[in-house]
């Protein structure tokens, strides 16, 4: 039964085969880095959120401005990241209950509302999922979310981590085998922040907090990657590990190509728009390809195991400019700095973003 899953799985993995072989020349420092999203029922805390960084030798740090008045708020906790619930409702009362502002509100109830209004959406699935909001049904939504979008990755990236849990490897490794085939890749993250930031304008933030707010605050919908896909490539490795003890080293290579195609949709497809997505791919890639001996040369990489991990390790190291550009950014406080990072990641995405954003820093 292993040896037939692994050549349904080895299918699946062909038809995206070619496209990874002609990227593998291309340069793969095309990632960039993020800060991590803000626990819930925190207030913000600058002290915390951005400690002190040192620049790379290259740079020399800017002199800094004294603290702006933003800065001095969110230093005070002057600052919460969420809405009251009379804000929430009044939201509501203003723009109508539809899926757009009862994800927006990022409160369990009003997206449990969602669920009763809108099952078949599949915003609403993900974010069901995403929060487990139903345990009992969870297997329910999830067909329903893979039923709904068919050609998001990420619908079958939930059941496959779902399937790996209940001890299912062979329903897993089809939908990990369905999802290697698709170049879409949505989380529904983007467009429902611009959402939140209208929830908080409606409240009558200013531009500037309710940016803040939607990009720190998004935690309720939550980047399925920070625990979908850490999840879903520590099964992966507790999985590789058992062929390892059993001295299967084919089927170890080929959960370790499995982690290769799931990086590389993080990292380089479309799940790289934000950069934590792109830290979990590398992440799983370097998990999984170090079981493998590093003087090997699986089929599915441009050379061996040992220089696919320099490569890993060369991008991380790269990532540390990107990081401080934003971490300054933030403690400058310039409003007209930030609301202009914010609207270009919405457009563009958290890499270029970013990296305009350290572009302008090297300017300084």
């Amino acid at each position: 039964m292993r040896f037939r899953v692994l050549i349904i799985v080895a299918l699946g993995l062909g038809v995206v085969g070619l496209v990874y072989l002609a990227g593998r020349k291309s340069t793969r420092a095309t990632t960039a880095a993020a800060t991590n999203t803000a626990p819930a029922n925190v207030a913000l805390r600058w002290k915390t959120r951005i400690p002190p960084a040192t620049l790379a030798p290259e740079f020399e740090e800017p002199m800094e401005p004294p603290p702006s008045n933003f800065v001095q708020r969110a230093n005070v906790e002057d600052f919460d990241f969420h809405l009251t619930a009379e804000q929430k409702a009044e939201y509501l009362r203003q723009f109508g209950t539809n899926v757009e502002t009862l994800l927006a509100t990022q409160d369990t109830n009003y997206i449990k509302l969602a669920a009763q209004m809108f099952p078949h959406d599949p915003r609403v699935q993900c974010a069901v999922v995403a929060r487990d909001l139903f345990p009992e049904q969870r297997r329910e939504w999830l067909d329903r979310f893979k039923q709904s979008a068919p050609d998001n990755a990420i619908a079958d990236y939930f059941s496959a981590r779902d399937y790996l849990k209940a001890g299912d490897r062979e329903n897993a490794f089809k939908d990990l085998a369905n999802a290697a085939t698709k170049s879409r890749f949505d989380d529904y993250l983007r467009e429902q922040r611009l959402d939140i930031e209208d929830a908080h304008l409606s409240a009558g933030r200013t531009l500037l907090d309710a940016k803040v707010a939607a990009h720190f605050g998004s935690d309720g919908l939550g980047l399925p990657q920070k625990t979908l896909f850490r999840t879903l490539g520590a099964d992966l490795k507790a999985v590789q590990e058992e062929y390892i003890r059993a001295g299967d080293a084919a089927s170890a290579e080929t959960i370790a190509q499995i982690g290769r195609v799931i990086g590389q949709q993080l990292i380089q497809g479309e799940g790289s728009q934000w950069v934590v997505s792109q830290q979990v791919g590398v992440n799983i890639e370097r998990m999984l390809l170090s079981q493998l001996s590093p003087d090997s040369q699986p089929s599915f990489l441009n050379g061996t195991v040992q220089q696919r991990l320099d490569e890993v390790a060369a991008y991380r190291q790269s990532l540390r400019p990107l990081t401080m550009a934003f971490t300054h950014m933030m403690a400058r406080g310039n409003e007209t700095e930030i609301i202009s990072y914010f609207d270009r990641l919405n457009v563009q995405g958290e890499y270029k973003a970013m990296l305009w954003l350290h572009n302008r820093e090297k300017l300084r």
